[in-house]
């Protein structure tokens, strides 16, 4: 295989909330190929987890066990006309301001966004103003075997930060939409959205973005800050009080903080407004 493995390797440093145990392996393929020669390699029963950037993961104080595979290897940008085949494990502030460099926007209302395009396409991320899903023309699947799969966007079932996929393939690819347009125009787009996030959401602390959905008909912020649940702590978990949809890490937060702080402010919400929140970060490894 061509790439790297490490052993035990702790996956707080690889989540931006700086939390997380080992993995009983961690390797970063090199391309495609190097994936697909790893995944043959591997016995069909080995567990494997994809990751990322880790923007919108908690992983468990006990880590994760079997193979994670890490998608840094697969890193290109090619743009064609007015299109891009990006690799899964480009990450999007990184995308957007090279395709702005070279006269290509269409993106903006991923500015500020800080995963990986593999992440970001699964979990259909976006903004107010729309979500990849809109500039998405074919997806490049690599299943369990080994064996690559692309599939249109129209063959795709995507809803509310969320992609359908089958559980024994992962994303490696993808074909976007891009437009022709001045490099100037798209960066003064990019700079407004990001002094927007710096001056609304709390970018200095450690943290997985929005830990909740927002429910139909509201936004979670404004449920949970209603409950009075801004500046609540478990540990050095602590509820924003710039933006309560967000859990900051303090210095030290383990995920049993995260997890314990999550109940609190579940129960809270569904006491005072009788609306039960749903998760948008994922949560891996042994919780038990």
């Amino acid at each position: 295989m061509k790439g790297s493995i490490r052993y035990d390797e702790p996956m707080s440093r690889h989540t931006t909330f700086r939390i997380g145990g080992p993995a009983d392996r961690f390797v970063v393929p090199s391309g495609i190929r190097g994936l697909q020669s790893l995944l043959q390699e591997f016995p069909a029963d080995e567990k494997i987890t994809m990751v990322g950037a880790g923007s919108n993961l908690l992983v468990s104080d006990k880590g994760i066990r079997g193979t994670v595979v890490h998608t840094g290897g697969l890193d290109w940008i090619r743009v064609r006309e007015n299109r891009a085949w990006v690799g899964a494990g480009v990450l999007l502030p990184g995308l957007l301001w090279k395709l702005a460099r070279r006269g290509f926007g269409g993106l903006e209302c991923l500015t500020g966004i800080p995963g990986s395009l593999g992440g970001a396409i699964r979990m259909n991320a976006g903004t107010r103003e729309g979500s990849i899903a809109d500039r998405l023309v074919s997806v490049t699947l690599i299943r369990r075997s080994g064996e690559r799969e692309k599939r249109n966007a129209g063959e795709l079932v995507f809803g509310y930060r969320y992609m359908e996929l089958p559980e024994d393939a992962w994303i490696v690819g993808a074909w976007l939409e891009v437009e022709p347009m001045d490099p100037r125009e798209i960066e003064q787009k990019m700079r407004d959205r990001l002094n927007e996030r710096h001056r609304t959401q709390p970018v200095e602390f450690p943290c997985a973005g929005s830990i909740f959905k927002n429910p139909p008909g509201h936004f979670a912020g404004q449920l949970i800050e209603a409950a009075g649940m801004k500046g609540e702590r478990v540990g050095d978990a602590e509820v924003s009080v710039l933006h309560a949809n967000y859990i900051i890490n303090r210095g030290r937060a383990s995920a049993s903080d995260v997890l314990a702080l999550i109940r609190k402010i579940r129960e809270k919400v569904e006491q005072t407004s009788g609306v039960s929140l749903e998760l948008e970060i994922r949560v891996l490894g042994e919780l038990a």
